[in-house]
Parts: C-alpha cells; structure tokens; sequence
C-alpha cells in the first residue's frame, strides 16, 4: 500500500500531530494562492497540501488512513463529513486567525487607509551636530494617475474574489484577494495617450522639503510626513519619508553622547618636557601646551572641559577627552643606561 499524504506533508508516518501541524502551516504559506498569483501548479499544490492535513489532523481519519492506504481509503465511504468540516474550521482558526470565508494570511491588501513608509538613510557629520542642520532636501514622488485608474473588472471594486476549493470530500468557498487588482479595488486602464502617466500608471513628481535640526540634536531620524508612498486609491493618506542618519566616520575625533574623544602621539621626551599642540575645532583652533597636564601617562584620559559636543536645548556643552600614545626611542644598553642616569639628575633621584 502507498501512503501518499504523508510524503506531500513532507513527514513520516510516525510523524506526531505537532510535527503534522507544523509543515503543514509552512507549505500553505508556501504554496496559498494569494502568494503565488497565477501560477495554477501552486494552487494544485496547496489544494493537496489542505486535503492531506485535513485527513491527517484528524485522528479518526488518520487511523482510517493508515489502515487503508491512498487507493482503499479513496474507494472507502466510511469517511465523516463533519469531523473533517470541523476539523478544516480549527485548522484555519488556530493558524490564521480566522474562520472559513475570510481567510488572507497575507494582508488586507488595498484596505489599509494610510499608505505604507519610506525610510532613506542620509549621512551626517559631527559638524552637522556641532552646527545644527537646516538645509533644503530634494524628494522625488513617485504618483499614481488617478487619471487612469478604473474600477478592477474581475472583482467589481470590491477587492476580493470567491475561489472553490476541493477538500477531501468537501467543496471549500474562500473569500481571497483579488488576484487582478492585488485588492486595491481599481486597475490601470494602460492609457498610453495620458499625458502624466504614459499609460504606466505612475509618474514621478520633484518636490523640495526643509531638513532642520537644532544643534546638538540627538534623534536618530527625522520625518517628513506625507513624503513616503502615494495613495493608489481614494481616500487613503500618504505616508511618511523617514530618514535615518548614519553618523560618518570623523578625521580627528569619535563620538560619545556629547563627548569628544581625541587621540595625539608624542614622544617619550614630549611626554616629559610638553609640546605644544593645535587642534582644529569646528572652525576654531583649541592651543594647548601639554606640559599643564605634567608628565604624560599614555594609559591616563585628559579632560578639555565644555570643548565637546553642544547638549540638545541647552547653553552646555560636552567634555573633550584626550588620549596621548607615546612613542619610545629604540635604544642599545650604553643609551639606555646613559638616558637613565640623564633623567635621575632632571628629578633628583
């Protein structure tokens, strides 16, 4: 005897009911119709895969089923109708969160009045920070023609359509997506004559926006709303254009909160005597002399006070902390003995 259900759920005969479950819910995802438009081997597909689980969940049927086998068990007309409609309501109850006639695992496509977000990601600097930003940004719109737009001939604008299914013994009606129109009720007329559109539907529209941040500003994004998709259909709302910043990489400082972090190399006799250091700062120049920190410790942070970032809609500022590597001379004994000898007659030791 051949056992054919269990090897188009994928599993073994032995398989548990969890395991049943399981591949069932990932080849109806797979295969459902709704994401797989026109394509007729996918629905053939998925109407075996709901036929298979249909007998297979059911404990009664299975049992039948594994003592008949696939030719015995389809001449057989011991079969319960209603356990299987029963079984076919828990089936898409528990996986899709719906009863029969309003399944779509896939979305309400077309039914959501606000349209969906665009996020762009734009590159800032620590001089944008510093500085604030209020710059004007060009946004390209891409439009539908409302011009030529009609109502969707196979579903008469309401976005759905009835699709019968066969299975196992009983007739399935499914409310689904509009397969034509994706759900959004209307289709493109292909008017090649439109002036806007050419006939393709969309055409794309250039518009300025203001991009203004306050100095020290610590968002992560800004929104500019109305900018991102485009209503399809009347009634809906644009959405929104988003842009994420992405901090670049700076040539002489890193970035913590509103804290600097700034690296400079001395050598081991600058580390003793000092040396005086510039260090460009948003349009001003910072002149230390290292000396005031005494001998410098490489393993030690030095701390520039309100030399840092400004701190968002206040008159404060971070700190700038300094970090010094130190290069060492490579030295023969006789020159390391006379350095030493050198430098306990500077500090008296």
């Amino acid at each position: 005897m051949t056992y054919k259900l269990y090897d188009i759920l994928e599993v073994s005969r032995n398989a548990s009911q969890e395991d049943i479950k399981k591949n069932y819910k990932k080849l109806a995802f797979q295969f459902h119709p709704d994401k797989n438009k026109g394509n007729k081997d996918a629905e053939i597909k998925f109407k075996e895969i709901s036929n298979a689980y249909s007998i297979l969940s059911n404990p009664e049927t299975k049992e039948r089923y594994d003592h008949l086998g696939d030719e015995n068990f389809n001449n057989d007309s011991g079969g319960n109708n209603q356990h299987e409609a029963a079984n076919m309501d828990e089936i898409f109850q528990h996986l899709f969160g719906s009863r029969r006639g309003g399944f779509n695992p896939f979305g309400d496509f077309g039914q959501n009045n606000i349209c969906n977000n665009i996020i762009k990601h734009y590159n800032i600097t620590l001089e944008d920070i510093y500085n604030g930003i209020s710059k004007t940004v060009k946004i390209t719109l891409n439009k539908y023609c409302t011009k030529c737009f009609t109502t969707c001939t196979t579903c008469k604008g309401s976005g759905m359509i009835q699709q019968i299914m066969q299975v196992g013994p009983m007739t399935q009606i499914f409310n689904m997506t509009c397969n034509k129109c994706g759900g959004a009720k209307i289709m493109n007329k292909n008017n090649k004559d439109c002036k806007e559109c050419k006939g393709n539907g969309t055409f794309e529209v250039e518009q300025t926006a203001v991009l203004n941040m306050p100095k020290g500003f610590d968002s992560n994004h800004t929104i500019f709303e109305g900018f991102g998709e485009q209503p399809q259909t009347p009634g809906q709302k644009p959405g929104n254009l988003i842009f994420e910043f992405r901090l670049m990489q700076h040539a002489l400082f890193s970035k913590q909160g509103n804290d600097l972090y700034y690296k400079h190399t001395l050598t081991l006799t600058e580390s003793i005597i000092g040396k005086l250091i510039t260090i460009e700062y948003f349009g001003e120049q910072i002149k230390i002399n290292t000396n005031q920190f005494g001998i410098i410790n490489p393993s030690k942070q030095y701390i520039l006070k309100n030399r840092g970032l400004p701190i968002y809609n206040t008159q404060k500022k971070g700190n700038m902390i300094i970090e010094f590597n130190i290069t060492y001379p490579q030295l023969n004994t006789t020159e390391l003995d006379n350095l030493t000898v050198l430098l306990n007659k500077a500090f008296l030791y």
